[in-house]
């Protein structure tokens, strides 16, 4: 078993118990899933509420440093200091946003992993759900040209609220991603895929919710804030995916 596997076991045990419960109280497999994959992210929302909270206070005070940047911008070590004050005067924590990111991806991970080994392994025996005929086999036909449409167009609508601010080019990287990642709904079975689907639409709803609740994009300098911030929001559904592809190629990798 990798390494990694075996680190995140005892967050797996604890997700298969409340994924059997689930289904235990009546549940079908699918909405077993559903159910498991929207409870694990309720259970981290604070923590994606204090990175939010942590990134929005940071674009405020981005203006300030970026002239800060721009006044020391030939003396490096003025610029650290400088900084480095303002930062304690005002109580800020550079670094604040990254902690809750980091606690999140191992518990998504895992789950990941759980479910592509209980779908696998024939745990949800040869169950469906909803237009899905069997969740231990992976989509083909209809089945997954509905699941790829689902998925893509949410992980599209979720990258265009994050980098509405961004540049051409970092958006079009951004907006490219979803494309990359629907590999995962082709290449696993469909109980995987429900959990790639619910957790994309969340992203849509949570991003449509900091989106409502963050300040209005300003222009000029501030501009640049807005667009650090939207590269923090892009990124962490990236990185997390970055991590299982990462995964999934050592496992092959380990398994050839």
């Amino acid at each position: 078993m990798p390494v990694v596997a075996n680190i995140l076991q005892p967050l797996n045990d604890v997700e298969e118990w409340v994924l059997e419960t689930l289904h235990s109280a009546g549940l079908t497999w699918g909405l077993a899933i559903v159910g498991l994959t929207l409870l694990t992210r309720m259970l981290t929302l604070p923590l994606v509420v204090r990175q939010f909270r942590s990134q929005r206070e940071m674009k405020l005070h981005m203006p300030e440093l970026k002239r800060m940047q721009e006044r020391y911008k030939d003396d490096k070590q003025k610029l650290q200091q400088e900084m480095t004050a303002y930062y304690r005067e005002h109580g800020i924590n550079p670094l604040a946003s990254v902690g809750p990111l980091l606690i999140q991806i191992p518990i998504f991970i895992s789950l990941y992993m759980l479910l592509r080994q209980d779908a696998t392994s024939g745990l949800f025996g040869d169950g469906g759900f909803l237009f899905i005929p069997d969740l231990t086999e992976k989509p083909q036909g209809a089945v997954l040209a509905v699941m790829l449409l689902i998925y893509v167009c949410s992980q599209f609508a979720s990258s265009a609220i994050a980098t509405r601010t961004l540049q051409s080019t970092h958006r079009k990287i951004a907006m490219g991603l979803p494309l990359l990642f629907a590999t995962v709904i082709m290449r696993f079975p469909a109980g995987l895929a429900i959990y790639s689907i619910t957790t994309s639409l969340w992203s849509l709803g949570q991003q449509i919710t900091f989106w409502r609740l963050s300040p209005a994009v300003p222009s000029g300098t501030a501009a640049l804030a807005a667009e650090a911030e939207d590269v923090a929001e892009a990124g962490e559904d990236s990185r997390f995916e970055a991590a299982i592809e990462h995964e999934i190629e050592a496992e092959a990798a380990a398994a050839a």
